[in-house]
């Protein structure tokens, strides 16, 4: 492990499901980390345990998935940055992610799992490396100000998703172009809504 990198964690915000939570949890212990957890009716909580002392990952229960409650952490193992990075992908998450080195900083912006900014600072430069193109609309961003329900809204948008994605796998598997073009255009409708939501 380089002693010289550290990462820190802002404005994380992953929704899990419950198999989702235990991949993680396996993740990290085949990372080499000891873990323990406590659950409880409201928040499960995850310790990890580092040769920089413990981490704690506190997850709030929401109508049967659970939230990353902390929004900022600092994290000096490598293995717990990785498996951390690993899941805010795979549970399609939003964070900023500041990767520290003696003489640069890479900051990178991951929206939905995908990085949409990575920004290079070196002393006083500062330089972007990649950026993606926005595709939401002005009447998207004022409907999605009006909605008050996004915290109920957005677990059962996960579950339309996965259904949406198992309807298009088998209409390609099945060659039905008509079935495949509608659930693409599905798709495409739930990640606006998605993005609006958890913006």
């Amino acid at each position: 492990m380089n002693t010289n990198k550290e990462l820190e964690y802002c404005n994380v915000a992953v929704w899990f499901d419950r198999s989702t939570l235990h991949a993680m949890m396996q993740a990290l212990v085949e990372a080499g980390l000891n873990v323990a957890w406590k659950e409880s009716q409201k928040q499960f909580r995850v310790t990890v345990y580092t040769q920089h002392g413990t981490s704690d990952l506190t997850l709030l229960r929401l109508n049967g998935a659970y939230k990353l409650d902390e929004l900022d952490y600092c994290v000096r193992d490598m293995r717990l940055a990785l498996v951390l990075y690993q899941f805010i992908e795979q549970a399609k998450g939003h964070a900023i992610v500041k990767m520290m080195n003696q003489d640069k900083i890479v900051v990178k912006n991951i929206r939905y799992g995908e990085a949409v900014r990575i920004v290079e600072i070196k002393g006083a430069e500062k330089k972007v490396i990649y950026e993606k193109a926005c595709s939401v609309t002005m009447d998207q961003v004022i409907a999605a100000l009006k909605r008050r329900d996004a915290e109920e809204r957005i677990p059962v948008m996960r579950l339309e998703l996965d259904y949406e994605l198992a309807t298009l796998y088998d209409a390609i598997q099945a060659k039905d172009t008509a079935q495949v073009k509608k659930s693409k255009d599905r798709l495409k409708q739930l990640r606006q809504e998605m993005l609006l939501l958890e913006a």
